[in-house]
Formats: C-alpha cells, structure tokens, sequence
C-alpha cells in the first residue's frame, strides 16, 4: 500500500482528478452569478455536509499531490476564483466557506518559491480587501435598505408578514394556474415592502420556466424583472389576473376600475449582486 501511495504515476493521476473540484468551484461560481442558489427548504443540511465532505476529500487529495506541478498551479489559482464565488454569495456563506478554506490551506502548503507565494499573497490579500470593501460601498450606495417578502405558499406562518394578509385569499391568487402567462413566458409575484416609511405591495414580473432544479437546490433565473406597478400600504393586496399574453390586469381593493399593463421584460441586469437595478 505504501508503495502505491508513493508512485508518482498514482500522485500524477490524483493530480489531474483535482481538476473535477476546480470544475466544481468555477461552474459554482457562473451558476450563482447567472442565478440565486436557493437551497431546498430542509436540505441545509444535507447540502452543507454534502458539499463540506467533497471539499475536504479533494483537500486530502491536494495535500497528498502538493509537489505535482498540476497541484502547484491550482492551489495558486484557487483563491483568485474562489474570491469571486465569496463577492457573489455574501449572503449565502454556506456556499463559499468550503472553497474558501481550502484555497487558504493549499495556497500555504503547495511547494513553490517563497518571493512568489509572498508576491500573489500580497496581490490576493488586496484583491479580498478591496473586492469585498468596493461591494459594500456599492451596495450602500445603490442598494436599498427595504425589506421584501414575497407572498405566496412559502410563507412561513411564524414570519409577521403572514398575519397582516389574508392569506387565504393571497394563495388563491397565487396559484400557479393564475399567475403564468398564457403563453408560460412570464408569472407575475406579489411582494410585501417594509419600508421607513407606510410600506408598499409591488406586483414584479419575472420569466417563467428558467429556473433550474436540483436535488438540494434549486437555482432562480435574477437578473431580468420588471416592476409593474406598486401600491402604498401594506396588509392588503389587488386583484392580479392575465388578461392577454403579455398584458396584467389589476384592481386594488376599493378601486372603480381595472388597469392594464403591457409587459415587457428587460435585459438581463448583471450587476445586481452589487446592489445595482
């Protein structure tokens, strides 16, 4: 067995398999920067230990492969990727706590000259300050402080939001036979807003069927989301049907008439992880 452990052909191979974990880590990366990574409600855990245990496995196999050149190069690559996995789930740590310990540890233990393990600390280091800094100042700067919640199913009873609605009646029209377009391109959602000042009810519009699903998670299509109309006051949601393919129709409660809207959906917004909309 030691012999084995030793062969560098059988180091060389594990050197090359290391690769998969850089694969997962950068499709991780794209995935969560194209989408919101939503993990199934009661799968938290089976994700965090399912993605711990891979995590660890390959840091076991790095560790053992550190003087292969392959292992060299990617325990210097993995922490410029893995910032960018950090900078895109601030709010989701789960996700890059695995990744991010093990770039720390290899980028320490690989065998490669001291001036430059020094020289790109000194450049990684920064690139984490600065990177992380420049995305909350962007974020204070053009994001909001409002609180949203979206209505529908999947409100938890125990949130405070759920008792100032008619819940009943809130399902009702959040079913998913209402909500979609007729040609299943769109669905509209409705959100609760708290805000500094009475609060607001927003109707959004988003694409319907992009959304990709996965055993423990599932990832959202963001990005691409229209506004359509908003109403002052929380604790009371309109009347929402689609009346064409891309027209809504809304009345609010205590309203004479119905409005209709013509929906279309804009561009995929890619800087919105910064606050940016």
């Amino acid at each position: 067995m030691k012999d084995i452990l030793k062969n560098i052909w059988v180091k060389r191979g594990l050197a090359v398999f290391n690769l998969v974990y850089i694969a997962e880590v950068l499709l991780l990366t794209v995935a969560t920067f194209l989408y919101d990574l939503e993990i199934r409600k009661g799968a938290q855990g089976a994700f965090f230990a399912v993605h711990f245990i891979l995590s660890a496995l390959f840091l076991v196999f790095m560790l053992y492969t550190k003087d292969i050149i392959i292992t060299k190069i990617t325990g210097l690559l993995l922490l410029p990727i893995v910032f960018f996995l950090v900078i895109f789930n601030m709010q989701n740590i789960v996700i890059f706590v695995p990744p991010l310990i093990v770039a720390i540890i290899m980028f320490f233990y690989i065998t490669v000259p001291n001036n430059l393990k020094v020289l790109l600390g000194t450049i990684y280091i920064m690139l984490y300050v600065l990177g992380i800094f420049a995305y909350f100042i962007f974020n204070m700067l053009f994001g909001s402080s409002a609180i949203e919640t979206v209505l529908d199913k999947n409100l938890s009873p125990d949130d405070p939001v759920y008792s100032m609605y008619d819940m009943n009646y809130v399902l009702q029209l959040t079913a998913n036979d209402n909500t979609v377009s007729p040609d299943g391109t769109m669905e509209f959602y409705l959100c609760d807003v708290q805000n500094k000042e009475d609060g607001q009810v927003i109707i959004y519009v988003v694409p319907h069927g992009q959304d990709k699903s996965f055993k423990f998670f599932t990832l959202k299509q963001k990005g691409i989301k229209r506004k359509v109309k908003f109403f002052y006051g929380r604790g009371k949601v309109p009347e929402v049907y689609w009346s064409g393919s891309d027209t809504l129709t809304y009345k609010m409660e205590g309203e004479s008439e119905e409005t209709n809207s013509t929906v279309r959906l804009p561009e995929k917004n890619y800087l919105e992880f910064i606050g940016v909309y």
